[in-house]
């Protein structure tokens, strides 16, 4: 991380005695900003007082969000903001942290009584860049870094005042309003107020910028996130195309559009695309939007402030430098495309020989498996065989064996029949030889 410079070693009870500004006492600072300012910046004079009691609402920010990105990183890392090349505001998620962090600075430590930015004391100014590198990694010889941090410092300076202002805008009078200071203020700042918003300077000024924004046709609907992180998400979503990125900012989430401007915008600058991509010219979003939108001096129109226009020159340098790369793209696509085409041939032919392949072993495993089939069955049919053979050779053993079982059954009883048949002959012969002599 690179700071670029130096910055002169200033305390925060400093700041306001080195300034010709008025400032408010530090024996009454603001809770809720020393709140906010911890995280390793030093405590400062905050030009807010404590809340009274009043109606439940959102309020201060005390950068709960950027306690949370530190808390979830490694050690003291810090938080790196991405700024593309030749704008003035972030893409990343962390731009809003960022954002808020100098939203928190600039309320404790600028007066928010001072009328013009100018009369901010340089010290204070530097002083609030640097409190800014302790938690964010940004390069000040970067230009791009510089710029986003003082433009945000600017911005958040006049979106305080104008909440001031609104609520002085509640009270009927310049009286009634000082009877009920501003809960984030003291008495003598808000009396210091109450004489900005009534002096003749601030209320031309005021009604000035009332009809400014009267002469607005359209409005934009993407809320607090900047054009260019709108951009990055559209990217994200494979979203590029100018046209589109106006309409996605243009139109609410059920894609009804703000006004019928905006649509008409979108129409001119779909059209014009397509009438670049018919011609075969490239476009970026500047181009386009300046072309539909017409040229402001500081800013691109339809893009916000943080995106700052190329000069005339550089962009006939940039259109032509991007013309030489397109047609170089042509070439190398031309040339891809022919690659590819000769790819998919050998690619082809290579599928054939594989298919072919696969067919011939496809065969040969059909072949193996019919010969294995015809083996095992001529195997199944003689093992049956046996079988049956060994079963009918058992059944004919069991039949001669019952056979015989029967024969010899029938043998003992003839014989027993002759054995009894022979006694009892054998009884008789006995007994007619010994019974007829004793008579």
């Amino acid at each position: 991380m690179k700071r670029g410079r130096e910055f002169p070693s200033v305390t925060s009870g400093q700041l306001h005695s080195m300034s010709p500004i008025p400032s408010p006492t530090l024996s009454a600072p603001s809770p809720r900003v020393n709140e906010g300012m911890s995280q390793g910046t030093p405590a400062c004079p905050s030009s807010c007082a404590s809340t009274s009691a009043s109606k439940r609402g959102r309020g201060r920010t005390r950068g709960v969000s950027l306690e949370k990105s530190l808390g979830s990183g490694s050690g003291s890392a810090k938080l790196s903001v991405y700024i593309p090349e030749g704008e003035c505001g972030g893409v990343s998620s962390t731009a809003a942290i960022l954002s808020t962090k100098i939203g928190m600075l600039v309320r404790g430590l600028i007066p928010i009584s001072v009328n013009k930015w100018v009369d901010v004391p340089t010290e204070v100014k530097e002083y609030i860049m640097d409190r800014v590198l302790d938690h964010f990694d940004l390069d000040y010889t970067r230009h791009e870094d510089v710029r986003m941090v003082v433009e945000t410092m600017m911005t958040a300076r006049r979106t305080h005042r104008n909440r001031m202002h609104a609520y002085f805008k509640k009270f009927p009078s310049k009286e009634a309003a000082l009877l009920k200071p501003h809960p984030d203020t003291t008495e003598e700042q808000w009396k210091e107020l109450c004489d900005l918003f009534t002096s003749e300077a601030f209320m031309k000024r005021s009604e000035q910028n009332k009809k400014n924004r009267s002469k607005l046709t359209v409005n934009h609907a993407a809320g607090s996130r900047s054009f260019q992180r709108a951009c990055m998400k559209n990217q994200e979503s494979g979203n590029i195309n100018p046209a589109e990125l106006y309409k996605k900012n243009y139109t609410n989430k059920d894609g009804i559009w703000t006004s019928e401007g905006a649509r008409e915008i979108y129409e001119r600058m779909d059209a014009f695309q397509r009438k670049c991509d018919l011609e075969g010219k490239t476009y970026t979003e500047i181009e386009v939007y300046s072309e539909i939108l017409g040229k402001k001096s500081g800013y691109v129109r339809g893009l916000g402030r943080a995106v700052k226009p190329l000069p005339s020159s550089t962009l006939t340098t940039q259109s032509s430098d991007l013309q030489h790369q397109l047609a170089k793209a042509r070439d190398e696509i031309e040339a891809m495309r022919a690659a590819r085409e000769k790819d998919l041939q050998e690619f082809a032919k290579k599928q054939a020989e594989m298919e072919a392949t696969l067919r011939d072993h496809r065969e040969e495993q059909r072949v193996e498996q019919e010969r294995i089939r015809l083996e095992q069955e001529e195997r199944m049919k003689r093992e049956q065989e046996r079988m049956r053979i060994e079963h009918e050779e058992r059944m004919q053993g069991t039949r001669a064996h019952a056979k015989g079982a029967r024969a010899r059954q029938k043998y003992r009883r003839n014989w027993s029949s002759e054995m009894e048949k022979k006694m009892s002959d054998m009884s008789k012969r006995l007994f007619s030889q010994f019974g007829g002599s004793k008579r």
